[in-house]
């Protein structure tokens, strides 16, 4: 789930059930519920990375664009995007 944030926006936040290993510029989830692996490529690993439940998904992005020099609306679309899909994947608390 993404619950609201006192600031406005949605903070994130990584569920309970999940495990994560870095390795370089990629990330292993395991679902333990589901007892399945996920790997995240470099732009979900980052995404992932960044979620703290205290965050706001605004914020995750504007952190994102500064870090890696990109467009701040398109990283705002693609961090948008990727909570959208761990959440439909019950990644997300």
């Amino acid at each position: 789930m993404i619950t609201s944030h006192p600031a406005g926006g949605r903070a994130p936040q990584q569920a309970a059930h999940v495990c994560a290993a870095f390795l370089d510029d990629e990330v292993v989830l395991y679902d333990v519920h589901r007892a399945r692996p996920l790997l995240l490529n470099a732009t979900a690993a980052a995404v992932w990375a960044a979620i703290d439940g205290a965050r706001t998904a605004d914020a995750i992005a504007a952190d994102l664009a500064q870090r890696f020099e990109a467009d701040p609306r398109h990283v705002r679309d693609d961090v948008a995007a990727t909570l959208l899909q761990f959440a439909e994947l019950g990644l997300l608390a």
